[in-house]
């Protein structure tokens, strides 16, 4: 229990970076080319390393291969590619509001798909925590907006945000976590760069070391180090990781205030207690193991 709780709050400190992250490599490049070399980088820098030292082994066989391609498709190429699109059609207000629905629906597809079954403490904590983040968002939603083509984005974002997840906890490898993790990154990065094109996303306006330090901060730590305890907690339980969704924002509020010089309202200390209070109350479906 406590190397899970450890793992799902290192998940959402490092994950709650990506926002911050991606403004500053804005100023050098569009959003979705940044998201397709993030990921073909990841696995053009890890794939060779991982050839050598895995236990198991590199290449994926015939069945392997099909996961890789759905999973890189649902989680890197539409789930975050929709969401960087997104960015220009919403808000950040309004994308807080859709990542809160996240959980319930790994919650819902979990139940539907995988029939597992939920406990009166995960969903009386789910609600809290939904609660929470709602609450944490409200300063920002009367100067919110979105238009439709956000709307459409994100709707797709969250759903293939919860598909990925359900899927990934549903296939059995024979190669480790991480192998998958780089080939799903990198075919996933493939796969968006013909999205770049045709959305007008792939202008790099410069070689700087903004830019530079951007892409090692996303493939590093956000495209392996990230990626890997999400798969993790996935592997256990794709309910209980998608609680840690909820915190992922919190942690976005407070990167903003110390980074970016955001400031941090009333609504986002009461929101955080809630949100704390809902993933506390979940996690009590379960002795500590």
């Amino acid at each position: 229990m406590y190397k899970k709780i450890g793992a799902g709050l290192l998940f959402t400190m490092l994950w709650g970076t990506g926002s911050v992250a991606v403004k500053f490599g804005l100023h050098s490049a569009d959003a979705l080319i940044l998201a397709a070399v993030r990921f073909i980088a990841t696995g053009l820098i890890f794939g060779p390393f991982y050839f050598f030292i895995d236990k198991k082994r590199f290449w994926p066989n015939k069945s392997e291969w099909k996961s890789i391609f759905i999973y890189g498709f649902l989680s890197s190429t539409l789930m975050l590619g929709t969401f960087f699109a997104a960015m220009r059609y919403s808000s950040a207000g309004i994308s807080m509001l859709f990542i809160a629905v996240g959980p319930l629906l790994i919650a819902l597809f979990s139940t539907v798909i995988l029939k597992r079954k939920l406990s009166r403490f995960e969903v009386i904590g789910m609600l809290i925590s939904f609660t929470g983040l709602i609450v944490a968002s409200a300063a920002a939603l009367p100067a919110a907006s979105i238009k439709p083509a956000g709307i459409i984005l994100l709707t797709i974002y969250i759903l293939a945000y919860a598909l990925s997840s359900v899927y990934f906890s549903n296939i059995k490898l024979g190669i480790s976590n991480a192998v998958f993790n780089i080939w799903q990154v990198f075919i996933g990065g493939l796969m968006l760069l013909p999205f770049c094109f045709l959305a007008g996303g792939y202008h790099i306006y410069q070689l700087d070391n903004t830019l530079f330090l951007t892409l090692a901060w996303l493939i590093v730590i956000l495209s392996f180090v990230a990626n890997q305890l999400w798969l993790y907690l996935l592997d256990r339980d794709p309910v209980s990781a998608g609680n840690w969704l909820y915190l992922t924002p919190i942690f976005g509020y407070a990167y903003g205030y110390f980074l970016l010089g955001e400031s941090i309202t009333l609504y986002a200390v009461v929101g955080t207690i809630l949100v704390l209070s809902g993933l506390i109350i979940s996690a009590k479906h379960k002795r500590f193991e």
